[in-house]
């Protein structure tokens, strides 16, 4: 096995970015990417942005339109802004839409925000081009909106609250493929069809794979980030494939899914690549012992980010354009420092309210 570090955050996983640039070639992404790194990001990063216009006096009204808790990510977001919300005495009412997963309401949502004239919009968009034209003519009103957990085309907002999404996908396929030593059968299971982040994830790893010639993708399917479908493909990919060393995930409800089929099946487990590492996938990872990686996109952190972001710019403070998340890349060597017995397989951690809230809001184990 491959000596790793035990975990390593935002400024170290930056540096072995560059670090390990050697192992994919120049040529492995358009000229939009360098070595896994989104450019216009790593720019935006360091742009700041003049808040003054925005600066109200409280109490605020704040408007979060999140994709809703349609599953354990979405409620451990959404659950968290509310948190957050109601622990900060300036914010006077959070209002909170039913999404559910459905672009078509957010944008209606986002429609209607504009004639109720929220004095903040957090926005988790499902379609990062279907909302360029709300957010634009949200901010064409006088109405600061902060992108979330995804951006939006042309950057109509006045800042993006994140991790790159490509570069979260980028490393954790290239992380299994060393692990693979460069060889060896992959599947892929990925998320919502169409959505930036499942997108930019299975768009990274093919890049990867693409670059070791050793590394055969036998089969590359959507599951829509649910563990019960993510088994069902799995499943399917491997009564049609007798050798399966590695699968890459886009989320790790996808991973989940691959380990429960590989365990009906009989099968000895893969190595694995994992998005997003919720409390389940750490769980059934230190039962199994696999050997994996995964980058993250914490729910509860992001949420943390998003709603501290949008705070700064109703005080005048100055913002980055784009807000980079905290990250600490999770490997079999560190998962028992974050998986949470206490709490439900779908959390995503780390936390940032109480485990007691948490609990209350319904991710606590039965």
């Amino acid at each position: 096995m491959q000596v790793r570090p035990k975990a390593f955050t935002a400024a170290g996983a930056a540096l072995s970015v560059f670090i390990a640039a050697s192992l994919i070639p120049a040529n492995a992404a358009d000229d939009t990417m360098s070595k896994g790194t989104t450019l216009d990001l790593a720019e935006d990063a360091k742009t700041s942005v003049d808040t003054t216009k925005w600066k109200k006096e409280p109490p605020y009204t704040i408007a979060a339109l999140t994709q809703g808790p349609i599953n354990g990510w979405g409620l451990t977001q959404e659950s968290t802004i509310r948190w957050l919300a109601d622990q900060d005495s300036d914010v006077e009412e959070l209002i909170v839409p039913s999404i559910n997963a459905d672009v078509d309401r957010q944008i209606s949502a986002m429609e209607n925000m504009i004639n109720v004239k929220p004095d903040l919009i957090l926005l988790q968009p499902l379609s990062s081009a279907a909302l360029a034209a709300p957010v634009a003519r949200a901010m064409a009103a006088g109405i600061p909106v902060v992108s979330c957990s995804d951006g939006v085309e042309g950057k109509p907002y006045v800042a993006y609250s994140d991790v790159d999404l490509y570069r979260v996908g980028f490393e954790t396929a290239k992380a299994l493929a060393e692990d693979l030593d460069g060889k060896g059968k992959v599947i892929m299971i990925n998320g919502i069809p169409g959505v930036h982040a499942a997108e930019a994830w299975k768009e990274a790893g093919e890049e990867v794979f693409a670059e070791y010639p050793g590394i055969e993708v036998v089969a590359n399917e959507y599951a829509n980030w649910s563990i019960p479908t993510s088994k069902e493909k799995a499943t399917a990919m491997l009564a049609a494939n007798p050798d399966i060393d590695g699968v890459f995930a886009g989320g790790s409800e996808g991973a989940i899914g691959a380990l429960l089929a590989f365990e009906e099946a009989g099968r000895e487990q893969p190595k694995y690549g994992a998005v997003v590492p919720l409390n389940g996938w750490l769980r059934l990872a230190i039962e199994h012992e696999v050997e994996f990686t995964s980058w993250p996109q914490p729910a509860a952190l992001e949420a943390q980010s998003c709603f501290e972001t949008g705070m700064k710019i109703l005080r005048g403070e100055e913002v980055m354009k784009f807000v980079q998340i905290p990250e600490t890349v999770v490997t079999e060597e560190n998962a028992a420092e974050f998986y949470i017995p206490e709490l439900k397989d779908d959390f995503s951690g780390p936390p940032v309210a109480p485990i007691d809230y948490y609990i209350e809001v319904g991710f606590g184990r039965q």
